[in-house]
């Protein structure tokens, strides 16, 4: 009998220890901890840039698909600039056209190297000035735009260690903090005219950081979401 009553209390004893074992690695991987700022409110961001026309006119060619590299100063377009063709003698109205002639063409270049993101017209099409054909992506430079809670950013200092989890890659990346916003992500939104709604209400704000990966990393897709793991105190 006094055995069956020492193992149950050292039965006890290894649940009890397990059990804080176990709910300390638990706390240890939270917020609670003290150590990380996390969240899952993120994303991947690359540097786009819009490619179009500085003049009006007519795609007579568009010599770059989505996923193809270009380089820098390389054709990626070619416009037919219209040209007066007659005027009425009458009303004296121009009348616009194309004549197809070498000195009415106009050669559209990547202003960089990158891929091309985003195709938004083909041969045949009709854009007016500044209208974008393609988007340009540099992938070399990439970064991580995450959303911390008002509450938490004090934390956050620049030049703190980051980890970036992908998991749709499987994977975990190293970066740093490299900015952090002096507004909040509603404010910007307010700004730039996304806001959803023009009310004021009661709700969490938070701050946006830039994240820089400590190397480059081609296998990363813009526009994924992430998690990160900011560490304010020493690991």
């Amino acid at each position: 009998m006094r055995r069956y009553w020492v193992l149950g209390i050292v039965g006890m004893i290894l649940a009890v220890v397990g059990g804080g074992i176990f709910g300390f690695d638990q706390w240890s991987k939270s917020d609670l901890s003290g150590s990380f700022v996390s969240t899952d409110d993120a994303q991947v961001v690359a540097d786009m840039v819009q490619v179009g026309s500085l003049n009006a006119g007519r795609i007579v060619a568009v010599d770059a698909n989505i996923g193809s590299s270009v380089m820098e100063g390389q054709v990626i377009a070619t416009v037919d600039i219209p040209t007066l063709i007659s005027r009425s003698d009458i009303t004296n109205t121009a009348k616009m056209g194309f004549r197809n002639v070498q000195d009415q063409l106009s050669e559209i270049v990547a202003p960089r190297s990158g891929v091309i993101a985003a195709r938004w017209a083909k041969e045949g099409d009709t854009v007016s000035a500044g209208q974008a054909i393609v988007t340009l992506m540099d992938p070399s430079e990439i970064w991580i735009v995450a959303n911390i809670d008002e509450d938490k950013i004090g934390q956050v200092q620049i030049g703190q260690l980051v980890e970036v989890e992908v998991e749709s890659l499987n994977q975990t990346f190293v970066g740093r903090v490299d900015a952090i916003s002096p507004v909040t992500a509603a404010t910007l939104d307010s700004a730039s005219g996304t806001s959803s709604s023009p009310s004021m209400r009661i709700v969490a704000q938070v701050i946006p950081i830039k994240v820089t990966l400590d190397e480059e990393h081609l296998s990363l897709i813009p526009g994924s979401s992430v998690k990160i793991k900011v560490w304010v105190r020493n690991r």
